[in-house]
């Protein structure tokens, strides 16, 4: 059975009037400005289904948006292995997981990033499956031992072997979508049952802002629809470089963004499970490079969810982020900024909120059990406080009078466990005591907790005889 997340949108950045203005101006940008398509397959089935084609330009009429909203699925089942870590996108349930393909991994207590390989994949992959707040695995690595024909299929076979939560990634070739499909195909007995249990999902980044489709993404993420599985349609402008400097701009643009590739998914295949991938992004108006911490990012990133919400459609969004290079205050409170305003705001599915650093160049497993901790405090807050005649304890206040305590009453023992969050890595103790203790900092902390859930963790168990079958049709380069 599906575990379902709590419930965000308890943060609005935007009035329901607000919503709709947005929604108008991106069904204006549609029709009036269009976007580029170079992409031939994706012209005709822009030009079949009503469009406006000039050239290259195609316009979009509001019509064709009212269609695909009308087909696109408004709940999205992205199962794990088990049902047990199955996890079900709809409404503002809220869930959270890794994310990026960053070639580098910071190792414990390092300074300096390294290139990744694919047992650094497998670690993180075995990792994110033992954290209680880490929902799916978005493949956190790009290893750079493998050969890059040989990577898709390599990084989603490392991942869901270490691993029972939901496998999502990118891949860089038709090809390499089609081995992928074939992986899952191969593990589920049947192309049919990977669709009515979809394990794995793919990020097709399709859309290069402003308004440009992307034409060897696109010819993936059709493929990817002509399987009828789940496919995340990210777009990531940058307000100030690749998209107006105001945030209203941004998510007008954005919105425009989503709204075409849902209509290009939804002529390709009707029904087709579409996470939208709002990723508004903020440019430094210094360096003109990408700022992941600004608390900013975090803000549109709520908005984004609104309009999702306003739609219907699961909303693949970020959280977690941070321009610190090494897990750090920085790192902390960037972090908590950006996923709790995501979270708040009711944002589906959050990647990149488990492990990262230095915005998506590496990945830290330090870094990763520190932000389960995160993870799970902002999912205390959106789980709110329970009122209700047990909740407000009149019979314990009663029992216990004036005076006494409640430390062993028996209201206290029922509600304890589940009442607080619980860190693993913070420290709570007297300063007497943490000096005794050797005066370790979170990071000290975070590696020790790294040594021992990899000491001790072993993922659900693996097809031995499916196992061999993968092998004989694919190069698998884990040992």
């Amino acid at each position: 059975m599906a575990r379902p997340g709590p419930e965000g949108g308890q943060y609005r950045p935007l009035t329901d009037e607000q919503v709709r203005e947005i929604h108008r101006a991106s069904l204006a940008v549609l029709e009036t400005t269009g976007v580029l398509v170079e992409n031939e397959t994706a012209l005709r089935l822009y030009r079949e289904g009503g469009a406006l084609v000039d050239g290259h330009r195609v316009r979009i009429p509001p019509a064709m948006v009212q269609a695909a909203l009308k087909t696109v699925p408004h709940r999205v089942l992205l199962a794990g292995r088990s049902e047990a870590d199955d996890i079900v996108l709809e409404g503002r349930r809220v869930y959270a997981g890794t994310g990026g393909s960053p070639t580098m991994i910071l190792d414990a207590g390092a300074d300096t990033p390294r290139p990744g390989t694919l047992q650094d994949l497998a670690m993180m992959a075995r990792l994110a499956d033992a954290l209680a707040h880490c929902d799916f695995v978005v493949a956190p690595l790009y290893p750079t031992d493998v050969p890059r024909e040989d990577v898709p299929v390599n990084r989603f076979y490392t991942c869901l072997r270490n691993t029972g939560k939901h496998v999502m990634g990118g891949v860089d070739s038709v090809a390499g979508a089609r081995q992928v499909i074939r992986l899952g195909a191969l593990l589920a007995g049947g192309e049919d049952r990977l669709r009515a249990r979809p394990f794995i999902s793919a990020i097709t980044s399709w859309m290069v802002s402003p308004l440009r489709l992307d034409t060897e993404v696109t010819d993936i993420l059709l493929e990817w629809c002509g399987h009828g599985l789940p496919v995340a349609l990210s777009s990531a402008p940058m307000a100030g470089s690749t998209s107006p400097v105001t945030l209203a701009g941004t998510l007008v643009q954005l919105n425009a963004e989503q709204l075409s590739g849902i209509v290009l998914t939804q002529l390709a295949r009707p029904g087709t499970p579409v996470l939208a991938g709002y990723i508004p992004g903020v440019a430094d108006m210094k360096t003109g490079g990408y700022l992941g911490g600004a608390v900013e990012f975090g803000m549109m990133q709520a908005a984004a969810a609104q309009l999702a919400h306003f739609y219907g459609v699961p909303i693949y969004g970020s959280g977690g982020m941070s321009d610190a290079k090494i897990p750090d205050a920085q790192a902390g409170y960037e972090k908590m900024a950006t996923f709790l305003l995501a979270a708040m705001g009711g944002c589906n599915y959050i990647h990149h909120a488990i492990g990262m650093v230095t915005n998506m160049s590496a990945v830290s497993m330090e870094q990763a059990v520190m932000d389960d901790e995160i993870v799970g405090m902002a999912m205390r807050v959106l789980r709110g406080i329970d009122i209700t005649e047990e909740t407000m304890a009149q019979e314990a206040i009663g029992r216990v009078g004036p005076g006494g305590h409640y430390l062993m009453d028996a209201h206290t023992v029922r509600h304890m466990r589940r009442e607080f969050f619980y860190p693993r890595v913070a420290d709570r103790q007297t300063r007497a005591m943490w000096e005794e203790d050797g005066k370790r900092d979170a990071r000290a902390r975070a590696c020790e907790r790294v040594a021992a859930v990899l000491a001790a963790h072993q993922p659900p168990a693996w097809p031995v005889d499916v196992d061999a079958a993968i092998r004989r049709e694919f190069r698998i380069w884990l040992e």
